[in-house]
């Protein structure tokens, strides 16, 4: 495996950490981030190796990895016009990051009324970065909360997949070339 050069953290001890795991549950300090998500992707954890690489990547490339994967499997599947609606918003936002489109992300993803994937990145999209406050009230989102609604977005489109083990893995084929060479490995083909 290639050097995980979009991946800053070094101990899987910060992912476990990102995630909220029980201090008591994190690996020892020697454990690296890369060797924990193959420990897990080998022992057939795929949800799980999701939910830690997407807590990984810094949090415009989790939720550029998840988009990628709901705008190929839209492809496959019939969304709602409301779900379109968020995946076009939240795709706007990935290719170009502007607060507009950011605030745009959330209103498409708050018109869906059910805990869809297109929904749970529009929420990624909007706490990715800037004021989640309203106007003359800035508020910092948490850390954590972008990537686990780009991490939602990819367990529920698993789930929603007639193959989840399937879908985990090209998510995960995915998402170690994202942690590699960032975000023009989503361009790629």
């Amino acid at each position: 495996m290639s050097d995980w050069a979009t991946v800053k953290l070094t101990e899987a001890r910060q992912v476990a950490a990102l995630i909220g795991t029980d201090e008591d549950d994190w690996p020892v300090t020697s454990v690296g981030v890369r060797d924990r998500y193959l420990a897990l992707r080998q022992a057939g954890a795929l949800a799980t190796a999701v939910e830690y690489l997407g807590h990984a990547l810094p949090r415009r490339e989790a939720v550029g990895w998840a988009g990628r994967l709901l705008d190929e499997e839209s492809r496959r599947i019939d969304l709602s016009r409301r779900s379109r609606l968020a995946l076009d918003s939240a795709m706007r936002w990935i290719g170009e990051p502007t607060d507009a489109h950011r605030h745009a992300a959330r209103d498409a993803a708050e018109a869906i009324g059910k805990p869809v994937p297109e929904r749970f990145l529009g929420l990624a999209v909007f706490y990715s970065g800037g004021s989640v406050g309203g106007a003359g009230a800035p508020l910092t989102p948490p850390p954590h909360a972008c990537t686990r609604f780009a991490v939602s977005a990819i367990e529920q489109a698993a789930y929603r997949s007639p193959d989840a083990d399937a879908f985990f893995r090209r998510a995960l084929d995915l998402g170690e070339r994202v942690a590699e060479r960032g975000m023009a490995a989503l361009a790629e083909s």
